[in-house]
Parts: structure tokens; C-alpha cells; sequence
């Protein structure tokens, strides 16, 4: 099994810039979800790069993502995150 120890760093890199931050799912269906002011990202893992889904606060629990893009480090991941909530 994979051990996804990049998740938790980038978990703890949005921290300061999230009113809720969590780590979920299982194994290879792990993702970071954080949200702020009304605006939540989730990013996952995928094929050695970062899959960043972006969503606005919505009544709609299937409404789909706003913009969807590959972030190719860690680093890209979050520094688009953390645009994305402010």
C-alpha cells in the first residue's frame, strides 16, 4: 500500500489559510477538503501529480466543480489552493 504522506503536508499548508481543513477518504481515495469564505477545494493525488477540484458555496450537494486543474507539485497545489480561498 502507498503511504500518501504528501496529503498531510499540504493538509498542514493550508491550515493557516482555511476556516476547516480535513484530510478524508481511504487509501488511494484519500483527498484534502478545506474551505473558506464560502469557496472549498479538494485535492487528491494522481499519477505522481495533484488533482485540485475548486467549488463556490452552493445548496446544491451535486452541483459540480467551478474549475477542475492538474497542479504538477505539492507546491502548485497549494499555491493554487490558497488563491482559490482567498
Amino acid at each position: 500500500m502507498i503511504v500518501k504522506t504528501r496529503l498531510a503536508e499540504i493538509l498542514d499548508e493550508l491550515t493557516p489559510h482555511s476556516q476547516e481543513v480535513f484530510l478524508k477518504g481511504h487509501g488511494l481515495s484519500s483527498f484534502v477538503y478545506a474551505v473558506n469564505k464560502g469557496r472549498a477545494v479538494e485535492i487528491s493525488e494522481d499519477n505522481g501529480g495533484f488533482w485540485l477540484e475548486f467549488w463556490e458555496k452552493s445548496e446544491d450537494e451535486d452541483a459540480a466543480p467551478v474549475k477542475e486543474m492538474i497542479g504538477e507539485t505539492g507546491n502548485d497545489a497549494v499555491l493554487n489552493a490558497i488563491r482559490w480561498l482567498r
